[in-house]
């Protein structure tokens, strides 16, 4: 398998002005302007806005005469999206959470990516322990107080995450069928194929990233909005 480039886009929710919600939320389709219209919270619509218009701008800026709303999803049996239209041969992944959301595109690679907060209260011991393989649950126990175990717990979840949206498993995959390290960044021991993995920290989100296969160069990028939304009125 020859060498292969995993472009990263993230986008930090809360410095979206307001004025620029329904341009964004014009990069749509029908079916995801429906969705979040569902939304019960106010955060979480436009976590998903967010997500989905960054998607849709960043293929564009890929194929600059398809409009962002052009672009038709299909979605696998375990809730992986992939592109049914145009076929390009690349493949995606998109992950928000309240105040952030990220997507990951490539080519020839099967990619997930994970956005978590890791300021979110949560017995991490606990669920890693639960969840996590033996190997992991000891690095979180291993942290002074709980403060640490949750910052190394969502280290070690957004890394898991991407991994098993890459295989296309998602959580049905089981988060203890395979082993992430943190030093060295790597999927250590489990699914059959190596993984590549990168993950970024911004503020009280990590961001990570996997792709199915050795040699893969990750790259990250900031979005700007406004490059976004000219993204959709220049096509």
């Amino acid at each position: 398998m020859s060498a292969a480039f995993v472009d990263v886009f993230f986008i930090d929710v809360a410095q979206i002005a307001d004025d620029e919600w329904p341009k964004l939320a014009a990069l749509l389709d029908e079916a995801e302007t429906a969705r979040a219209a569902r939304f019960a919270f106010e955060s979480d619509r436009r976590a998903y806005v967010a997500a989905h218009a960054l998607l849709r701008a960043s293929l564009s800026e890929r194929a600059k005469w398809v409009a962002p709303a052009a672009w038709r999803f299909g979605v696998t049996p375990h809730g992986k999206p992939f592109l049914l239209s145009p076929r390009t041969g690349l493949d995606v992944s998109l992950s928000h959470t309240r105040g952030m959301a990220a997507v990951a595109i490539a080519s020839g690679r099967d990619v997930g990516v994970d956005v978590e907060s890791f300021l979110k209260p949560r017995d991490a011991l606990k669920v890693a322990e639960r969840f996590f393989a033996p190997e992991e649950a000891a690095i979180v126990r291993a942290q002074s107080d709980p403060e640490s175990q949750s910052e190394v717990f969502f280290a070690i979840w957004t890394l898991k995450e991407a991994v098993l949206k890459a295989d296309g498993r998602g959580l049905a995959g089981g988060l203890d069928s395979f082993v992430v390290s943190l030093s060295p960044l790597a999927v250590s021991s489990g699914p059959d194929e190596s993984y590549g993995v990168a993950q970024w920290r911004r503020a009280g989100f990590f961001v990570a990233a996997a792709a199915r296969g050795d040699d893969v160069t990750f790259r990250i990028e900031e979005a700007r909005v406004s490059a976004l939304i000219r993204t959709g009125q220049i096509v």
